[in-house]
């Protein structure tokens, strides 16, 4: 699969990332930029991913992978303020502070 890393609010990739063989919201591992002869220089990590830009798997730049991505898979923040929440609707009826 090859991805795009856009700048948020335009649609043009900056960058095309060949082979992608896995990705989270920070990284993407796939082939590295072509050398002099115009051949893969093997495998590369990008990382960490710079705010502001979004990744895509349609050259139209029109999903937000890094979004999604840290949707199904929250920080460990995250997660324990969202489980506060629940805790404190569980407990005390409402979502007050706990």
């Amino acid at each position: 699969m090859d991805l795009y890393l856009y700048k948020i609010g335009t649609t043009t990739p900056v960058l095309t990332i060949k082979n992608v063989t896995s990705y989270t919201d920070n990284s993407v591992e796939g082939e590295g930029s072509p050398d002099l002869d115009g051949e893969p220089s093997g495998h590369c990590t990008y990382s960490p991913l710079a705010e502001g830009y979004e990744l895509s798997s349609k050259p139209d730049c029109s999903e937000t992978l890094r979004a999604a991505y840290r949707e199904a898979h929250p920080s460990p923040e995250v997660w324990r303020e969202e489980m506060e929440a629940m805790m404190a609707i569980a407990l005390y009826g409402g979502g007050g502070e706990v």
